[in-house]
Order: C-alpha cells, then structure tokens, then sequence
C-alpha cells in the first residue's frame, strides 16, 4: 500500500473505530438487558461443538474470549457486535472504493448506512447477523482483486465466506452465485488454473465440513429447526420487510439524482458481475418467502442491506454535476444523532424501552443468593423452565444448564443445553431447579428439570418472587434445591 493510500484511508479507520466505540459504550451503559440471542450465543459456545440446533459454529465460537477469559457477557456482546460491525464498514468503504476509484463515493456507500439500522440497533438483538455485516463486504472486496489483481486473493475470500457461512447459513447463497459466474464469465473461469483457488476451496471447506459431519450426526437439526418455522402461504409480509430493510437504497438514489447523478446496470463489467451475484440470491429469497410465511423475513434480508450501498455507488454511470460533500456531511450528523437518540429513548425509558425485562437480573441475584445462603460453595448448575437460562448468563457464578442434548424423534433439541452432563456431576456439584413463572411452591413442579435425572432428591425449595419490569405484576417463582454431596449449611 503506498502511503497516499494509506492517508486515503486514515480519517476512515478513524469514524469506524469512533463508532464503534460509541455505540459499545452506549449500548452497554443504557440497555437494560441483552437480547436472548446472547443467552444462545454463551450456551453454544460453552458447549463448543461444530453446531447448535439454529446456527452453525462460529456462534458460538466468537463468544470463547468471554467465555474463558472472564470478560462480562454483556459487555462483550456489545463488543463484539460492534467491533465486527467496525470491520464491515472498513469492508464497505473499501469495496466501494475498489469498484469507483473515488473517495467521496466510498464515503457515500459507508456513511449511507447510517440511514438503516443494520449497523446499529437492529442489528444488537442478532447472534449472528452482525458475522454477516464484517464479512460480506471483504468478501466481495476479495473476490473483485481476485478476478482482477492477483489470484491470491481468493484465499482472503475463502476466509471471508467461511466465517460467514459458519455464521449463517444464508451466506451459502453467495458461494452459489460466485460458482454460476465461474461458469459464464472468462475471468472468473481463469481462477479455475490457478492453484490460489483450490487452495481458497480447501480453505473453506475446512470451515464447513466439521459442521456438516455435525449436522449429519444431530439429523440436520439446525435445518429441521428453520424448516418448523415456516408454513406454505402467499403473503406480503416480504415484501414489506423489504421495503423497510433496503429503503436507504431509494433515499441514496434520491441524493444522487439530486446531486446531478445516475446509476445504470452496464455500468462496469465488474459493477454487473457483482451485483448478478448480489441480486440473483437474494430474488430467490424474496420470491421464496413471499410464498412460505413464518420466518423472521426482516432479520434474513438484514445483512444483505449492508452491502446494498457499495453495490449502488459501484452502479453509478454519471458522476454527479456537484460535490457530495454537503451530502457525507449529512449522513455523517444523522449517524450521531441516531446514536443521540437511541440514547435518549433507552434512559427516558420511552415506552419501556430502558426497563424491558430488567428485573431478570435481580432474579438471577435472588437465585444466586439463595444458593449461597444455603451452601459454602458456587453455584454449578441451574435447570428447570425457561428462567433457568438466564442465570446461566447474568450468574455471577456462570453456573452451566442441566439440559443435556437430546435428540429425538419429531422433537426440537433443545435450545440451551448442557453436551458433557452427567449425574455425577449433578449429585457432586448439586443443582438449582427453576418452576415456571407465577407458582408458589406449593403448587410448583419441576418435572422438566427432573425429566432426564429423575434419581436427584431435592432438598428443600424457597419462592422467589419476580418483577419483570418496574410497571409489571410480581409473580413467585419456586426455586429446588439439590444439594451437592458435601456441604456445610450455614
């Protein structure tokens, strides 16, 4: 890189570390409690397999610094969000660039974002879509200085399209695309003689194939998960969601044709190419789910919106008669004033926002508490209903889940579960059992935290009593104990 380049791209490291470490901090400082996926997220990656019943690996994988270095769940989830998502940008700007040759254009793409929430606050409720958003971007980025440059760079693609297929697996809808243009398109064929792409090839299978071995052995859980989601009927559903995913598009056509600007298809042979590739998975999508209703149509198309806006400056036929300078100025204030205003919306608490299922961390206390109270010794394990999952997240102890991974016959594995547990370990450690919400115990049971260990003997059981919110009922919650082997009670 010769240093023009490298003082070409330097306030853009700077605006993409600056966000990154704004949304961090403001996320982390005013949410009051991670969305479920990061209950997901921590379980799966403490299970460590090459699956789990919804996602591929890499999940849970990219949870293992916090999971073995100590850091705090919820301050690494939003870390980790918006560090990828960091990357992303870089990977827009740069993709944007590499199709126009024009800065203020790359900067358009990027700071266009801003406009969609894809990089912000839709996209902190995802476990996975956030992978998408870091990798698509290079990957499209690699694979146009692939075919253009210097064939080693299919090997940064391969990476690339291997987090993201082990991220999601939507992302195999690109790898589909990229082998229908080797097909018809000579110089992506050319790839074909050199041994860069084969090596790129094993490189990606070696992403994939630990997790279709894993897929095969659990009878395709994740796929059958996807597939009871779903349900064979028309509706318009999709078409809405693309509206209100990819109408930052529209505004920036609308800037560009304000700005003197036009955008056409025949472009650039490289400008087409990339968005055949880009366009002819996603029409399948849409068209797909317009005809099969059930599945959270928005968080699929989410990630597509963030390469959307490199794609359209690469689109661009006649450059603008004007400067886009008032116009990345613009975009550039709205960024801070989403940001500003998320803020005010979360410590304002508008229509709950900065309150929802707060008092689950106050519950995980309680529990935690009751434990201590009763034992001179961590808490190792919880089970039982639902609420159990979230002390294995906000537990101070990060007890484990006594789910063990079943896999059965027209049957769900279960969400949160624990791979490696035995009794032993149970009857060595003991366990907290959760009722479902609004029982006392006298009227409690915990069937489903016994269901698999019927052989444990509770020891004794207290109520706990749960707030969702600060305007929600009290409810009880009754909580079992099943005492470890040796105990001392205080």
């Amino acid at each position: 890189m010769t240093l023009s380049s490298a003082q070409l791209r330097k306030p853009v490291y700077w605006w993409v570390i600056g966000y990154a470490t704004l949304w961090i901090l403001v996320s982390y400082l005013f949410d009051p409690t991670v969305p479920y996926d990061a209950v997901e997220a921590v379980n799966w990656g403490t299970n460590g397999g090459w699956g789990s019943p919804k996602n591929p690996w890499f999940v849970g994988f990219i949870m293992t610094p916090a999971i073995y270095g100590g850091i705090d769940f919820s301050f690494y989830w939003y870390f980790i969000h918006f560090i990828v998502i960091a990357v992303g940008l870089l990977g827009v700007w740069n993709l944007a660039y590499k199709l126009t040759q024009n800065t203020n254009l790359a900067w358009f793409a990027m700071l266009a974002l801003n406009l969609s929430g894809v990089i912000n606050f839709d996209i902190i409720p995802y476990n996975d879509n956030y992978i998408l958003v870091g990798c698509w971007a290079w990957a499209f980025y690699f694979f146009l200085c692939a075919i253009n440059d210097n064939q080693k760079y299919w090997i940064g693609f391969a990476i690339a399209m291997g987090i993201a297929t082990m991220g999601k697996y939507s992302s195999l809808a690109f790898i589909g695309s990229v082998f229908l243009s080797s097909l018809f398109v000579p110089k992506v064929r050319a790839s074909y003689c050199s041994p860069y792409f084969y090596l790129a090839l094993a490189i990606w299978f070696a992403f994939v194939i630990p997790n279709f071995i894993w897929l095969w052995q659990t009878d395709f859980a994740a796929f059958k998960w996807v597939d009871s989601q779903i349900e064979n009927r028309f509706n318009l559903r999709t078409t809405r969601a693309a509206l209100t995913v990819f109408y930052p598009v529209v505004l920036m056509w609308g800037i560009l044709r304000f700005y003197g600007g036009r955008v056409s298809w025949s472009a650039s042979k490289d400008s087409q190419l990339l968005n055949f590739i880009f366009l002819f998975p996603l029409a399948i999508i849409f068209i797909w789910f317009s005809f099969h209703e059930g599945g959270r149509i928005s968080e699929w198309l989410q990630p597509f919106m963030s390469i959307a806006t490199a794609l359209f400056v690469g689109s661009i036929s006649v450059m603008p008669k004007r400067s886009l300078r008032g116009a990345l100025y613009g975009l550039g204030v709205f960024g801070m004033l989403v940001v500003s205003g998320y803020t005010v919306v979360q410590a304002a608490n508008v229509r709950n926002a900065g309150q929802k299922f707060i008092g689950v961390k106050t519950f995980v206390q309680d529990v935690e508490q009751a434990w201590h109270q009763h034992y001179h010794t961590p808490l190792a394990y919880v089970g039982g209903e639902y609420m159990h999952e979230w002390v294995t997240f906000y537990g101070k102890d990060r007890p484990l889940s006594s789910q063990p991974w079943v896999l059965e016959e027209n049957v769900q594995p279960p969400n949160i579960y624990n791979r490696h547990i035995t009794l032993q370990q149970l009857e060595e450690k003991g366990v907290v059992l959760v009722s479902e919400v609004g029982y006392y115990c006298e009227k409690a049971h915990f069937d489903e935290g016994l269901k698999h260990w019927p052989s444990l003997k509770i020891a004794d059981t207290q109520e706990i009593m749960f707030r969702a919110e600060p305007d929600a009922i009290t409810e009880p919650v009754c909580i079992a104990f099943v005492a470890p082997k040796t105990h001392k009670e205080k």
